[in-house]
């Protein structure tokens, strides 16, 4: 009688142990038809582009989720997600299995830690107040070839920290080893920030900055802990600056105010490149260059003559029964060396949600850019229009959340 009480008590204490620790599996799934005109072939010719693309929404991606509630309000949790493409069953990240999050930490009443590869504060802000992340594959290359993180990039190696809400207030510090041996600044990046919410009104912030990684010969592989400077040439080529000098500064500032159904966004970024100090010329050679690189070409968002850009991004988001309507303009700056006249991309954004359930939604979403004194680095990763200073581009598709 008593190993069978014994054994029921243990049976029940196993029961309430297991009950206090879960484990989720997660995703998301999306893909469309996208539509591109005037896509470069050879030379100045052009071409439309039609074809299936993956992540037209946001990025499809399989996650795992873990929460242990460890008494007296503290909890263990880790995130192991990546991202795939629909189209084609690739990894996305450049092919990283669980690019897009690895993380393990502790919350508790003094806020929460994480430690691994995650996106930086810069991401929550955008999410919070500018209009990219809610029509992503038409807004990254306005925003500066994504120089400015709103799109969302990651940092390997990070401790995070986020503080409890205090009525509202919450603020972040994050930090990247360069993991270098005999330099603590090589590879090293650093951010932080801080938002507040009270009823419909929010407003927030975030910086960040990342030093230059080691590099070998003339290669130009990104070891930094910061794996968003790839796309920047201040921070990803053997000519400029040393190992451990900054390489990117990042200020973004956000708000926006609910009115009803209507919600009103803003956001303004500024991007600063320290290390790009050479000017390729006085103006884009429009008559023989046809395109250029953005991240790494001259006269290019994020290129290798763009010293600063600064990205305003405002719109506006319209719930209507099972209807989400979203409209942005996004105009953004750059500072070429050596240019009297700064180069100039602006967007027009349209789009719209219509619910079919609590997880899947259909959505459509239409754009066009246009490039002034610099060359054009297109709606998508599809192509730029070459020659022409204007592209426009159309997204049909359906998502799906588990």
């Amino acid at each position: 009688m008593k190993k069978s009480v014994l054994a029921l008590l243990g049976l029940s204490a196993f029961g309430v142990a297991h009950a206090q620790s879960s484990v989720t599996i997660y995703g998301v799934a999306t893909a469309g038809i996208g539509y591109v005109d005037k896509v470069v072939t050879t030379g100045r010719n052009t071409g439309n582009r039609i074809g299936l693309d993956s992540g037209q929404y946001t990025q499809s991606r399989l996650g795992f989720r873990g929460v242990e509630d460890l008494g007296g309000g503290l909890k263990a949790d880790f995130v192991i997600e990546g991202g795939f493409t629909m189209d084609n069953g690739a990894s996305a990240q450049n092919g990283a299995t669980f690019g897009r999050r690895t993380t393990i930490g502790l919350s508790g009443a003094l806020g929460t830690i994480e430690m691994g590869r995650r996106k930086d504060y810069t991401d929550f802000i955008a999410n919070q107040y500018s209009t990219a992340s809610r029509m992503l594959p038409f807004t990254g290359k306005v925003h500066g070839n994504n120089m400015d993180r709103a799109t969302g990039e990651r940092a390997n190696n990070m401790l995070y920290y986020l503080t409890p809400n205090f009525g509202g207030f919450q603020a972040n510090l994050a930090y990247g080893f360069g993991e270098q041996a005999g330099s603590a600044t090589t590879g090293q990046s650093l951010g932080f920030g801080a938002n507040y919410e009270n009823g419909p009104f929010g407003i927030g912030f975030a910086y960040w900055q990342s030093k230059k990684a080691a590099t070998v010969g003339s290669a130009t592989t990104n070891t930094s802990s910061d794996q968003g400077a790839s796309s920047n040439a201040g921070c990803n080529t053997t000519a400029l600056g040393n190992a451990g000098d900054t390489c990117i500064k990042v200020f973004m500032l956000g708000a926006n105010y609910d009115i009803g159904a209507l919600t009103l966004r803003g956001e303004w970024s500024n991007v600063k490149q320290p290390l790009i100090n050479a000017s390729s010329g006085a103006a884009p050679n429009f008559a023989t260059t046809f395109t250029s690189t953005a991240g790494s070409g001259a006269f290019s968002a994020g290129g290798i003559n763009n010293s600063k850009a600064n990205i305003f991004d405002v719109g506006a988001d319209y719930k209507m029964g099972a209807w989400l309507f979203k409209g942005s303009v996004i105009h953004s700056r750059y500072d070429f060396v050596g240019a009297s006249n700064k180069g100039k991309l602006t967007a027009l954004v349209l789009g719209a949600d219509y619910t079919l359930s609590k997880r899947t939604l259909l959505y459509g979403m239409v754009a066009n850019l246009r490039a002034s004194d610099m060359y054009n680095p297109g709606l998508t990763s599809n192509g730029a229009p070459g020659a022409d200073s204007a592209q426009n581009a159309l997204a049909l598709g359906i998502m799906h959340r588990f």
